[in-house]
C-alpha cells in the first residue's frame, strides 16, 4: 500500500488494480470514512482476519475497495483483459509525487498495461483542509474509442438518502445482475426506463423509493441515471446520518454523461460475496452503454440514440484525460436531503430542503466546468 496524505485527506492506495483502499477524510477534528471496504478484505465476518478470494474471481473483486477506474467499463470484450479492464486489474508503479500549485501533494502512476495502444496514468491528488481526493485519468496515444468511468461505493449501514443533479431519465439494462435464483436475487424490473428515482418498478409488483436506502432486502440491482442536457457540474449526493456523513462526487457530465448504482443488498449467495455484501451502495460515474461492455459502448445504441456519448475517443498523437472528485463533510443535524449543489473558486455549497447550507472547500478549476 501506498499512502498520500494531507490534513484534510488520507488515502492508502492499493497499486493492485487501483483501488483507493483506505479513504478518510478530516473535517474540523472529526474523521469520516464514507468508503466502503468489502468484508473479505476487513475481515468484519471473520474475527477481523480478511478472507481468502479464490483467484479466478479476479483482481477486481480481491481488491474491492473505496473507488477504482474502468475502461472499458463492466465487460471486456476488446480481446485483451479481465472485467472492468487492465485498470481496474493491473499493476501501476509509482512514477513520482510532487507539490501541486496551491500546496498538497500529487502522487502520479503508471499503468503496466496498455488500454488500446494507449499509456494511462493516474494523478491522485489532496490539498491542505480539502476534504476531496481529486483523481485525473490521462490516456496518452491509442486508438479507436473506449467506455471508461469511476466506481466509488459508499457504505449505508443505517440507511441513506440519494440525490443529484438533474436527471433526463432513469434505465435499468436488458437482463437483471443476478438471473438465477441458486445464486442470487434481483428486485427490480428489467428493462424499465423511469422518470423519477422514488417510483421504480419492482419484479414483485408495485414501486419502490430508491432516493431512500438501503432500498430493497436481499437483492442485487443496477440501473442508470442520464443527465439532463446543458449542466456544467455533475454531482451525486449520499446523506447518512447514521453514518455521520455528506459524501459527495462531482465530474463533468459532458465527459461523464451517466451515474450508475449499484445497490448490493445481500442479493448475491456465492463467494466472496455470501450473501453478506450489504448496505453497499455503488455511485458510478461514467460514459458506458450500461455494464454491456466495450463493444456495445462504441456501436450505435439506445443511448446514442437520444445525443449520449457512451464511449470517449482517444488520440493518437495526444491525450485524453478524465477528472472526478469525491470528497465528504460532516451530516448537519436535521439534514433530511441535499437538493443542490453549486461551484465557485474555492468551495462547493450544499443546500438542504429546508434551505439550510454548509461549504466543503474545493479547488473549482479542477473540472473545468467553470467558465
Amino acid at each position: 500500500m501506498i499512502t498520500i496524505e494531507t490534513n484534510g485527506a488520507r488515502v492508502l492506495f492499493n497499486p493492485e488494480g487501483g483501488h483507493l483502499d483506505l479513504v478518510e477524510f478530516v473535517v474540523d477534528g472529526v474523521t469520516l470514512r464514507p468508503m466502503h471496504r468489502a468484508h473479505w478484505r476487513t475481515g468484519e465476518h471473520n474475527d477481523g482476519v480478511p478472507e481468502t478470494v479464490d483467484a479466478e474471481a479476479g483482481i477486481t473483486l480481491k481488491s474491492l475497495a473505496g473507488d477504482f477506474f474502468c475502461a472499458p467499463f463492466a465487460e471486456n470484450d476488446t480481446g485483451d483483459g479481465p472485467y472492468h479492464g487492465w485498470p481496474a486489474n493491473g499493476m501501476w508503479d509509482l512514477v513520482g509525487q510532487h507539490e501541486p500549485e496551491g500546496g498538497g501533494v500529487t502522487a502520479r502512476f503508471l499503468l503496466r498495461n496498455r488500454v488500446l495502444g494507449a499509456q494511462l496514468f493516474k494523478e491522485i491528488t489532496l490539498r491542505p483542509d480539502h476534504p476531496v481526493v481529486y483523481q485525473t485519468h490521462r490516456f496518452v496515444g491509442g486508438e479507436g474509442a473506449i467506455s471508461a468511468g469511476h466506481h466509488p461505493m459508499v457504505r449505508v449501514d443505517g440507511g441513506a438518502r440519494l440525490s443529484f443533479s438533474a436527471k433526463a431519465f432513469g434505465a435499468t439494462p436488458a437482463t437483471p445482475l443476478e438471473s438465477d435464483p441458486a445464486r442470487g436475487r434481483s428486485a427490480l424490473v428489467y428493462p424499465q426506463e423511469f422518470a423519477d428515482l422514488g417510483a421504480v418498478k419492482l419484479a414483485s409488483g408495485g414501486t419502490v423509493d430508491l432516493r431512500s436506502l438501503p432500498g430493497p432486502e436481499a437483492s442485487e440491482d443496477f440501473l442508470l441515471l442520464a443527465e439532463a442536457p446543458g449542466h456544467r457540474l455533475g454531482w451525486s449526493a449520499v446523506l447518512a446520518p447514521a453514518g455521520g456523513f455528506i459524501y459527495l462526487g462531482l465530474r463533468d457530465p459532458r465527459v461523464l454523461p451517466f451515474t450508475l448504482l449499484w445497490l448490493s443488498n445481500g442479493g448475491r449467495d456465492y463467494a466472496p460475496f455470501s450473501g453478506r455484501h450489504k448496505s453497499v451502495l455503488g455511485v458510478e460515474e461514467a460514459c458506458s452503454f450500461f455494464i454491456d461492455g466495450y463493444r456495445a459502448s462504441i456501436a450505435p445504441n439506445t443511448l446514442t440514440a437520444r445525443g449520449y456519448p457512451t464511449a470517449l475517443a482517444l488520440v493518437p498523437d495526444g491525450e485524453r484525460a478524465i477528472h472526478f472528485a469525491f470528497g465528504a463533510i460532516p451530516a448537519p443535524a436535521g439534514w433530511r436531503e441535499v437538493t443542490d449543489v453549486n461551484a465557485n473558486a474555492t468551495a462547493v455549497t450544499l443546500t438542504d430542503r429546508g434551505g439550510e447550507t454548509r461549504q466543503m472547500p474545493f479547488r473549482g478549476d479542477f473540472l473545468g466546468t467553470m467558465d
